[in-house]
């Protein structure tokens, strides 16, 4: 049996994707999934824990695995990422559900709060669970970290085709007329590709037949064009990024294109934490 999985749930309709999706994953892998529904502590002291049982087994209904409930105290996110935090748990799995009144929403500070705050992969689910994921498609900066990050996520998702992609562009675009330098960029844009991927098939023989090509412009761009121009079905895609890559600061908060990446990508994220990946 795999290592168990924590799902994260406010009773709300759109975290019903992110449970959908943990307990076809806990039915695949023949794993626990423990559900878990987090209480500030106002609202634990007054809590009718009957009530709040039926509700969860009523939100649950007929799971195909092992599963286990818990309330865990605090604010949200703090509450999650101490569950996640647990020894031996494989992945967290959280929905863009509000938690509060103050509107911190998981596309926003409590993601990056509990990406901060835990090592463990989080998926980020938007779609609804109707299969499993048949594509990844995963960005990568050449960075050691973008290398974890597609690893880790092929290591999670094993019987998914890997597609990389990587974003490139012409410095100062704007000035240059000359089509011979986009022409050098990309030839040697393309160099690096290679052997990174070939790099990285090295260290990973599970990945010698993953696709990979450039494309130019934004990140965002990059991802959505490879999910695009292969017709892949948005909700049996997804997208790997790394929290932190080689842009700016190695910081504690969350990487600002993974941030954004986040909120406008529609395809489900699994965000691999990377910022203890030495550069």
């Amino acid at each position: 049996m795999s290592a168990p999985i924590v799902v994260a749930t406010d009773f709300s309709a759109r975290a019903d994707r992110a449970l959908d999706r943990a307990l076809l994953l806990g039915k695949e892998r023949h794993c626990t999934v423990r559900v878990i529904h987090a209480l500030d502590f106002m609202d634990a002291d007054n809590a009718d824990w009957a009530s709040l049982e039926n509700r969860m087994a009523q939100t649950i209904g007929e799971a195909p695995c092992p599963i286990e409930t818990a309330f865990p105290e605090g604010s949200p996110p703090h509450a999650i990422a101490t569950e996640a935090r647990a020894s031996g748990v494989e992945l967290l799995v959280l929905g863009p559900a509000r938690y509060n009144s103050l509107g911190d929403y998981f596309l926003g500070t409590a993601v990056d709060y509990v990406l901060r705050n835990t090592d463990r992969p989080t998926l980020v689910v938007k779609n609804r669970a109707r299969m499993p994921y048949g594509h990844i498609v995963a960005g990568t900066d050449f960075s050691p970290a973008s290398a974890h990050a597609i690893i880790e996520g092929a290591r999670l998702f094993p019987d998914a085709q890997l597609h990389v992609v990587h974003a490139w562009h012409v410095p100062f675009e704007g000035l240059q007329r000359d089509q011979y330098v986009a022409e050098e960029i990309e030839a040697d844009e393309s160099k690096r590709l290679a052997k990174f991927m070939d790099d990285l098939k090295s260290q990973a023989p599970n990945l010698k037949d993953a696709t990979f090509r450039l494309v130019r412009g934004a990140v965002h761009q990059a991802l959505t064009t490879e999910i695009r121009s292969h017709d892949y079905d948005p909700a049996a895609t997804l997208v790997v990024l790394g929290s932190h890559g080689t842009s700016g600061f190695r910081q504690a908060a969350l990487g600002s294109v993974t941030s954004d990446l986040l909120t406008t990508l529609a395809s489900d994220i699994l965000v691999i934490n990377t910022k203890n990946v030495e550069p």
